[in-house]
């Protein structure tokens, strides 16, 4: 259910709505506002625009990392399971081998 917040960051107060929990709400405003001020710190010249922009692309470049990364990641998994479906093709067939052996021997030693 959406719900009301107001958020102060970098001493700027504004209303949002958001379906998230208060926690997690606190957790990311506390984050971004952490993060303007560090860059203010930094950098006295830089507008409080400036700084949200700042946070903006420092943020979005570590989404499009991560979103990189986990491709690779689910590509290494498809390329795992396809290994592990071959190999477990491969174990059936073995199996069925086995048992045909059991079976022949079985067959063998009955003749004698």
């Amino acid at each position: 259910m959406k719900q009301k917040y107001t958020i102060n960051i970098a001493g700027t107060e504004m209303n949002v709505i958001t379906d998230e929990a208060p926690e997690f709400v606190e957790e990311v405003v506390g984050i971004l506002d952490r993060k303007m001020r560090e860059i203010n710190v930094t950098s006295r010249r830089c507008s409080k625009t400036e700084a949200a922009f700042l946070c903006a692309l420092d943020y979005c470049s570590d989404k499009v990392r991560l979103q990189r990364k986990n491709r690779t990641y689910d590509a290494e998994i498809a390329l795992k399971n396809a290994q592990l479906n071959r190999l477990a093709a491969e174990n059936e067939k073995q199996k069925a081998e086995i048992e045909r052996l059991r079976e022949e021997i079985s067959r063998l030693r009955g003749r004698r």
